[in-house]
């Protein structure tokens, strides 16, 4: 990846938040332990008596006694899953940092840190180029040799690496049960190309644009650009974006990515696969697909045409993860990934979800309204990453259609 100056040393430390081991703390108040643990992206806050026997809820005793110190416990384990997100961001950022760490500096402030460490032990690393992983109490390779030296630290990233590679770190992140705090053995790889369908929300395209690092600029008439600085890489990248008429005002249409190298070392291939994965993104966030149908007309055509289109490089990584997470699921004989669908065989219909925008269809191209039934899905004992909310939705979808017969909604019998 990059090729920049071994750095680290001077990177500002993350605060341990009272954490005394990896993704632990403990605080005694009074005779009665609290406990907290990193799960994931969340804290879980759980008690123990005098004896060390787990308890249910906050002991009567802490309420009575303690109750001044648990304010500020609960609001530690919000500043935690707050500080998890932003950490999880900044790790994310990495992959266009262009700069390595150095390695003893990396190891106490990234692999070894009490917060931070729960989300670099389920991330790929390289270490002088060879790549590794963070499985039985070291850093390995794939095939099991420590690595317990080093002096460059970067990011691993699936651009140029061999697919059987690939697809074998997938398998033993799958194997350990190991979810990753954002797509990386799954990453998508991707050309500069066009979002060809797709048209855009214009605030929620703002939004999601700055928060991935772009300057979003309508300019005159119907033509404006997003432009994002990698400074370290040289590079302006550009997305021109053209207003079209849509539901009584504008909706944008993004073209095909622009690079603008800033010097003369071109534009390197991992600075193109995470525009474009940008662009995807952005698509995925603020399409139109995402909005309830409109009643009618040209606008009713341009709607279907985002809503059940060609699918982003995140939606095609979505439906490969689907084919594997199929047979984990009591449905999952019901249920099959084909094109842009998850085909779903209940007892009334046979359904398509778009894997994109989690709108289904019916037989007939009769499109089914749904409320998102992400929350209501019993989630596969592993996922591959966290972040997908898309993949929630779906999977949810999913459970419910391959159960038609059991819905007793009236409002979605109605539509069946």
């Amino acid at each position: 990846m990059g090729t920049g100056t071994v750095v680290g040393e001077t990177e500002q430390a993350v605060p341990a938040y009272g954490l005394s081991g990896l993704g632990r703390g403990v605080w005694r108040l009074g005779g009665v332990s609290a406990e907290l643990e990193v799960r994931g992206g969340k804290v879980a806050l759980g008690w123990r008596d005098a004896a060390g026997r787990a308890v249910r809820g906050v002991p009567g005793c802490v309420r009575r006694e303690h109750a001044g110190e648990l304010a500020p416990l609960r609001a530690a384990v919000r500043d935690i899953e707050q500080a998890l997100a932003a950490q999880a961001a900044r790790l994310e950022r990495e992959f266009l940092r262009g700069r390595p760490w150095a390695y003893d500096a990396w190891r106490e402030r990234c692999l070894d840190h009490p917060l931070v460490g729960t989300l670099a032990r389920r991330l790929l690393w390289t270490v002088d180029g060879a790549a590794c992983a963070h499985t039985d109490g070291a850093l390995r390779t794939l095939t099991g040799e420590r690595v317990d030296a080093g002096r460059a630290v970067e990011l691993w990233h699936p651009l140029g690496r061999d697919r059987a590679e690939v697809a074998a770190w997938r398998t033993r992140l799958e194997r350990h049960g190991i979810t990753q705090p954002f797509p990386q053995a799954h990453r998508e790889v991707c050309a500069a190309e066009p979002a060809a369908g797709h048209l855009l929300r214009e605030d929620r395209f703002d939004a999601r644009a700055r928060a991935l690092g772009w300057r979003y600029t309508p300019g005159d008439g119907a033509r404006g650009s997003a432009t994002r600085d990698l400074t370290h890489w040289g590079v302006r990248a550009e997305l021109p974006i053209e207003a079209v008429p849509y539901a009584g005002g504008r909706a944008l249409a993004p073209g095909v990515p622009r690079f603008h190298p800033l010097g003369s070392a071109g534009v390197p291939p991992l600075v193109v696969s995470e525009v474009g994965r940008d662009v995807g993104l952005l698509v995925d966030a603020a399409g139109i697909g995402n909005d309830a149908a409109p009643a009618g007309g040209q606008d009713r055509a341009l709607w279907a045409s985002c809503a059940f289109g060609e699918l982003t490089p995140a939606a095609r990584t979505r439906r490969d993860v689907l084919t594997r997470l199929l047979p984990r699921l009591a449905v999952g004989d019901r249920c099959r990934t084909e094109g842009r669908f998850l085909h779903v065989s209940g007892v009334r219909h046979a359904y398509r979800i778009h894997l994109g925008s989690g709108r289904v269809l019916l037989p007939g191209d009769r499109h089914l309204p749904l409320a998102t039934a992400g929350s209501r899905a019993t989630q596969p004992s592993w996922l591959p990453h966290e972040g997908d909310r898309m993949l929630s939705v779906v999977l949810g979808t999913a459970q419910l259609l391959a159960r038609d017969s059991e819905i007793t909604d009236p409002t979605i019998v109605a539509q069946l």
